[in-house]
């Protein structure tokens, strides 16, 4: 149809060239008021788009549907044609265009500002695989024990049970000698978190929510807030974004601060970069764009990203109901008797403005205020707060700040005034809110990897000594593993209050070697330390260290090992006032896919492997050694990151020739405070090289056909005989030839004990004889 109405429109504009009339518009009909309906080639900016869209002639003028203009890349809401179904190109602004008759093409000119820009991501980072959970129990330990004339020991405990549906966790201590013999419980909770949803609720011991201008509470109760953890990719914050326009299909390189972040393609056109991340405060994005010739254009753009902000229209809350917990880490169940209601949100009004409330209320007082946070485009941002309490204490609280992180210079300052009588609920538990709090501090970038930092620090709160401290600091890359810190302080109010500190650090390979020395109040020390970690693969470190405190001499050593159950440490001391010495471990044990092993200590996620009941199989994180498959073919990888990507894998060099690994890297994806069970299945061949001879005794030629009748596999025969056979059973049998040259092997398969694939034969194989065909009749001829 296309065809035709093209061949038309052609023949009609070489009939108006023979009568030497004015071309025009093709085919244009006797009555100018008529519209023609065109199929034209398009090309847009000198370039071929491949399309041949509809366009509608009136007159000497050419129309377009807006659905064709947005297949072009143009956007209706710019040219002023939203809600519209046709428009007249001659009607836009910054569109021209060169109708061709002969050749039925149109040529469409338009300016940026017309076209929707290409938009690309400078973020790659795609969303990890859904949370998995292992239904199971661990119990974090550390065990430490001084010797000597104390004699007393320590038992830290946390233990969890974890599900489908959440977790339940238990943490506490046991002290033992000393006079003491209790137990001290610390935090109890149920957790449930739905990645879905980002939000999660807590039962039992909790933290309360805060803002920067607002205090947190240890409490007993509910808590229902937004978690944004359960997406580590997620980023909460504005990020940058950057524009320009490519005059032909080039390549784009972004660099960030001289460091490139991200590389594409682009088509010819406007475009917009998005997800800008990599940097937090001010700095300068580059945008290089290449064409195939290799003729670049640089654009640099300045930026500003300040992480406290949120994005626009992204929202943030907590809402906790329950009891204040008091006499914490003193008393396992001290808890108040009045009941609180704690609640905080904030939200993005825009990328550059931030809005923040908090509330609290229990009885005799009630707490509330509204804070945000305002970008001041490249120069920083500034926050503000203001608060009024009621009840017993009535009274007021403002504070106001500002930020600015640059790569050369830094400057943070904030400052808050409460009136006399202002309170919340912490200061039911007597802790008195601060009356008086300023902070200024600069920091310096110098050439050579030098820095430079100045504070000046007030603090004035009731029951507590009016402070007034100045402090400056200096920082040094000596060489490439050498480092020099020193600062020093002065209290304004106090002369006699000053001290300064002197530090060096060296790192070779893994041996790290520091030196410190420092006065505070007037009294001197010095230390000198040396220390080997552990590798994260297992083995042994140590560390010494020696000084003087207070006007004492001491020493210290200390020895570890870490392996795949746990970590031991010792510990000597030596001073002149004693001598000591401490024994110490730390662990986990594990009960999950129905095994219980002992473990490293555990973190926030981690993941039981599972070789199949196969030792000493090689286990790896993120391409580390982590350690080796024990007895029972099982190895804890502790500390992995909940709710992200973990590369799990393991190595099948130590493997039995007879083994099969159908997969050796697994992706997990664990939940906080729990546990996935990674399973690497470790199969047998059931398998045999069998060599077969013929009814001569010498080996079958090579590349006969063979048939294991029991598995119904092919397989051909190779060099001297040989054949490799899989999936055997205890009998078996092969049929080896074709049909006019059959022969037929039968043998036993008993898998090795000690593993491998076993050779069978040589083994004879007999001839199958064929029943002659019957003789035809003589009524068949």
């Amino acid at each position: 149809m296309l065809l035709v109405l093209a061949t038309r429109a052609a023949s009609a504009a070489d009939a108006a060239a023979v009568t030497g009339a004015d071309p025009g518009p093709a085919s244009l009909p006797h009555d100018a008021a008529t519209p023609n309906e065109l199929y034209l080639e398009v090309i847009l900016n000198a370039e071929a788009t491949g399309l041949i869209l509809r366009f509608t002639q009136q007159g000497k003028g050419l129309l377009s549907s807006v659905e064709n203009l947005q297949q072009l890349g143009l956007d209706p809401v710019r040219f002023g044609a939203s809600g519209q179904a046709e428009v007249a190109l001659d009607s836009i602004a910054g569109l021209g265009y060169d109708y061709d008759p002969a050749r039925q093409s149109i040529a469409l000119r338009v300016d940026d500002s017309l076209r929707m820009p290409y938009a690309v991501s400078a973020r790659s980072t795609t969303r990890p695989a859904p949370s998995q959970v292992t239904p199971g129990a661990v119990l974090n330990y550390e065990v430490y024990s001084e010797l000597g004339q104390t004699r007393r020991s320590a038992l830290f405990n946390d233990l969890r049970y974890f599900n489908q549906h959440g977790v339940f966790s238990n943490t506490g201590t046991i002290s033992l000698g000393g006079g003491q013999r209790e137990y001290m419980r610390f935090d109890t909770f149920w957790n449930h978190a739905n990645p879905d949803t980002l939000e999660s609720w807590q039962v039992g011991d909790l933290i309360s929510s805060s803002l920067s201008w607002s205090r947190a509470l240890r409490m007993g109760g509910f808590q229902w807030r937004k978690n944004f953890q359960l997406r580590p990719d997620l980023l909460t914050f504005p990020v940058a974004s950057v524009d320009g326009t490519a005059l032909v299909p080039s390549s784009l390189s972004l660099y960030v601060n001289g460091v490139q972040q991200y590389a594409a393609s682009v088509p010819s056109g406007p475009f917009v970069l998005n997800q800008v991340s990599g940097i937090n405060g001010a700095g300068q994005a580059t945008i290089i764009t290449r064409d195939a010739l290799g003729r670049s254009v640089t654009t640099t753009l300045p930026l500003y990203v300040d992480t406290r902000l949120l994005a626009r229209e992204l929202s943030d809350y907590s809402v906790e109901v329950g009891v204040l917990r008091r006499n914490y880490g003193r008393s396992s169940w001290g808890y108040a008797n009045d009941p609180v209601a704690i609640a905080s949100g904030r939200y993005g009004i825009s990328d550059d403005l931030t809005v923040e409330a908090h509330g609290e209320v229990t009885r005799g007082v009630l707490n509330g205020g509204v804070g945000g946070l305002l970008r001041l485009g490249q120069s920083g941002v500034i926050n503000g707060s203001l608060a009024a309490s009621g009840g017993r204490n009535k009274g007021a609280q403002a504070s106001v700040g500002y930020q600015y992180l640059g790569p050369r210079f830094s400057i943070d300052a904030q400052s808050t005034r409460s009136s006399a009588h202002y309170g919340d609920v912490a200061t039911l538990d007597g802790s008195p809110a601060v009356r008086a709090a300023d902070r200024v501090s600069l920091n310096l970038a110098l050439p050579a990897g030098q820095s430079v930092n100045l504070s000046y620090i007030t603090y004035r709160s009731p029951g507590l000594e009016a402070s007034k401290i100045v402090t400056a600091g200096y920082t040094a890359s000596l060489f490439k593993s050498v480092f020099l810190n020193a600062s020093l302080y002065q209290d304004l109010r106090d002369s006699a209050q000053r001290g300064f500190y002197f530090g060096l650090s060296m790192a070779f390979d893994d041996i790290g070697i520091s030196a410190s020395g420092s006065r505070q109040n007037n009294v001197n020390s010095r230390s000198f330390n040396a220390q080997q970690s552990a590798d994260f693969g297992g083995g042994f470190g140590w560390a010494v260290q020696g000084g003087t405190s207070g006007g004492l001499d001491y020493r210290q050593g200390q020895l570890e090992y870490l392996g795949n159950y746990g970590r031991l440490t010792g510990r000597v001391q030596s001073s002149a006032l004693s001598n000591a010495s401490a024994l110490g471990a730390s662990g986990a044990v594990v009960l999950m896919d129905g095994h219980l092993a002992a473990a490293r200590q555990v973190g926030n996620g981690f993941a039981l492997v599972s070789t199949g009941g196969v030792a000493n199989i090689l286990v790896l994180h993120e391409n580390r050694q982590i350690g080796v498959t024990g007895s029972s073919g099982y190895l804890l990888v502790p500390n992995l990151n909940a709710y992200g990507n973990n590369q799990i894998a393991i190595g099948t060099e130590g493997l039995d020739a007879d083994a099969r690994v159908p997969v050796t890297n697994i992706n997990v994806v664990p939940r906080s405070l729990s546990g996935v069970l990674a399973a690497f299945p470790v199969e047998r061949y059931s398998a045999a090289t069998v060599i077969v001879h013929g009814e001569d005794a010498k080996p079958l030629p090579a590349g006969l056909p063979v048939l294991h009748v029991q598995s119904g596999k092919r397989t051909v025969v190779g060099f001297d005989g040989v054949t490799f056979v899989d999936d055997l059973s205890a009998e078996n049998e092969m049929r080896i030839g074709d049909d006019d040259n059959l022969c037929v092997v039968r043998f036993a398969y008993v898998r090795p004990a000690a593993g491998g694939l076993p050779v069978i034969g040589p083994l004879r194989c007999r001839n199958v004889k064929r029943p002659a065909a019957p003789a035809a009749s003589e009524g068949g001829r």
